[in-house]
């Protein structure tokens, strides 16, 4: 097996002069730390093995003095593989709804379909909004990424076990290399001070290259404390039915309807959408669609019997909010207009004549306290315990910020920090739109794909845009996370037959793609249009991801192949009884037959089950499925 290693690291900053200016580090070997001063500059690193692999730390100190502005920490990770070799990498998407894929390691076409995009569209998916030409978005992964040797079966992986201090990339242009990058942001180090970096953990495996992401997702949940222990969540939301047209009225009438329905749709959350504020970023205040206010809206949540949830934006405001009116310096400011960053687009949101939201600043003190008290009054004085917040990513926009001592991510955690302070320790936060490594051990729960659609959307077109098939990628891609960064969110499970696109086939295949992740379960139907077939789908896609969920924490659900690209993908999870449950996606507009020997679930017996007709067929040799449609397979050892 090929031996991984940290072959060079390399400090960028600009000095007191304005240079542009570069120090390397010979990397540390063993448990030799290595060091070095220039310029005042002190760099050291040590080398750490643990957890099958090795953790590279590394601090930077200012001992000279005058301030400098720290760019970016490179850590160069040689792989062992030949240049020539055959290979792919996992690009890890930036945020919740960000992709994340199998890709080839030197693909002709070095251009991506983002480097021409609209700036929002960018800030939206890359840590950056402009890559540097050593670093393409083409050939880069955020956080974490796996580089598989296509003919030695080996692997291996390295990722940012720490999120809180920095962004971070992984640059992957030749098989033979892992550019592993801290973005700095050019922060301010002043004299006498020292940045930790957020350290690095470097594996090779024979292993598949879902099992080793699980061990990265173990191994950066225990870094930062990740919050996994909430019970399995089952509720409603208003969003994909109502979308912005929600009414106190609908609100109500859903109410009513899940209480009377409980025994049909056992659900424990009702959760309110988008469409209730004044304002965006007036979040405690009402629209003329809401006369009652939110405080009498949780109250009757609860009265009912659910837990009560609300969402919002908190790093975004449009310009008719009271918030951006009364504090104009609460807002990261672009570096060349001097203007609030836009970072976000949709008339919907606002009545003037700016469909731009603009991204607000954590590192202003006035803000943080903001978003404490809202947070408090919104829980402790309104009564909601679940909170789902949105377009996260919004705080780590680029500009300049009000503290030139902190980087872009340590922004947005001290912003989702204030939000948990606030809100206390027993809510449940839901993470949405966000970066994901900067969220661990604040949040309960993250989304961890695209929007689902009342639509099936086109294979062929650009991943990323809002509709199931996109969000079935994304369930299957990060199925790893569950239990060991959070509890995975994959967006809402549609039942209804009317005032959809969706056919027969999709619904249930969305249903049984959630229930194999063992992630949450949410629903989004006007419930009067649901019948007792939709309870039935309901409680069966309830009864198997809960099973799933109960043994998540030891066992992770992993893809069948991660780095797949084909129609046909899957998931699959070990039993507590020594059996196996797995899922057969077919997202390709053609039929697909599978041979069952090439999945290597092992021998024994086993049963295919089709949502769609509540049908079970016992599985020999190969399984047929037709397009756009799954099925659930039990394995029984």
């Amino acid at each position: 097996m090929t031996n991984a290693l940290l072959s060079r690291i390399e400090l960028r900053f600009i000095d007191a002069a304005g240079h542009t200016r570069a120090h390397d580090l010979d990397a540390p070997s063993g448990a030799r730390e290595s060091s070095a001063i220039r310029d005042g500059l002190a760099i050291s690193a040590r080398l750490e093995h643990a957890l099958g692999g090795a953790i590279v730390r590394a601090t930077v100190a200012n001992r000279g003095a005058d301030p400098i502005r720290l760019t970016s920490a490179i850590f160069e990770v040689s792989t062992g593989f030949a240049p020539s070799a055959p290979a792919r990498f996992f690009k890890h998407g930036y945020q919740s709804w960000s992709a994340s894929d199998g890709c080839d390691v030197r693909a002709s076409q070095k251009n991506h379909p983002r480097d021409a995009a609209h700036f929002v569209i960018r800030v939206n998916h890359q840590s950056e909004s402009t890559r540097p030409p050593e670093f393409p978005e083409a050939d880069t992964s955020e956080l974490f990424t796996i580089v598989e040797s296509l003919s030695a079966g080996e692997r291996v992986l390295a990722g940012f076990i720490g999120a809180a201090t920095s962004l971070s990339t992984l640059t992957v242009s030749s098989p033979e290399k892992i550019i592993a990058r801290a973005i700095l942001d050019d922060v301010t180090l002043a004299p006498g001070a020292h940045r930790e970096l957020d350290p690095l953990f470097i594996a090779t495996a024979d292993e598949s290259a879902a099992r080793l992401a699980a061990r990265w997702a173990d191994a950066a949940g225990r870094w930062m404390n990740a919050r996994v222990g909430a019970p399995f969540q089952r509720g409603w939301c208003s969003w994909y039915h109502y979308f912005h047209e929600i009414t106190e009225d609908a609100l109500r009438a859903n109410i009513k309807s899940l209480e009377a329905m409980r025994s049909e749709f056992p659900l424990d959350l009702i959760q309110l959408d988008d469409g209730f504020q004044s304002a965006l970023g007036d979040w405690d205040t009402t629209n003329a669609k809401f006369p009652g206010g939110l405080k009498k809206i949780a109250g009757e949540i609860r009265a009912a019997g659910f837990k009560a949830g609300i969402w919002t934006a908190p790093f975004l405001a449009a310009r008719d909010a009271r918030l951006m009116i009364d504090h104009p310096d609460w807002f990261i400011i672009h570096e060349e207009t001097g203007e609030p960053v836009r970072a976000g687009y949709n008339p919907n949101w606002t009545t003037s004549d700016d469909p731009f939201a603009y991204a607000l600043d954590p590192s202003n003190p006035a803000f943080l306290a903001h978003l404490r008290h809202l947070f408090a009054k919104l829980t402790r004085d309104f009564g909601f315990s679940y909170l789902k917040l949105d377009f996260l990513y919004a705080a780590a926009s680029p500009g300049r910020r009000r503290d030139p001592g902190l980087t872009r991510g340590e922004t947005l955690r001290h912003g989702l920090e204030a939000i948990r302070a606030g809100a206390g320790d027993d809510a449940f936060i839901l993470g949405c739109g966000c970066p994901i490594g900067q969220a661990i051990g604040v949040v309960d729960g993250m989304r961890i794909g695209p929007d689902v659609s009342p639509f099936w959307g086109s294979t062929a077109s650009g991943a990323g845009d809002p509709s199931t098939v996109y969000a079935l990628d994304a369930i299957i891609a990060r199925s790893f996370m569950h239990r060991r960064l959070w509890l995975n969110d994959p967006d809402c499970l549609m039942l209804r037959a009317r005032e959809t696109s969706l056919s027969a086939d999709e619904r249930a295949a969305l249903a049984a793609t959630i229930a194999a992740s063992g992630g949450m379960l949410l629903i989004s139907d006007d419930m009067s249009l649901l019948d007792a077939e939709a309870g039935k789908l309901f409680r069966a896609v309830a009864q198997i991801a809960a099973e799933i969920d109960s043994n998540a924490a030891r066992e992770p659900v992993l893809a069948l192949d991660l780095m797949a690209t084909g129609d046909v993908r899957g998931l699959i999870t070990e039993t507590a009884t020594g059996g196996a449950i797995a899922m057969l996606l077919n997202r390709g507009d053609s039929p697909a037959r599978v041979q069952m020997s090439d999945l290597k679930l092992g021998g024994g017996e086993m049963v295919a089950l089709d949502l769609a007709h509540n049908e079970k067929t016992e599985i020999f040799d190969t399984i047929d499925i037709p397009p756009h449609s799954a099925r659930i397979l039990r394995l029984k050892r």
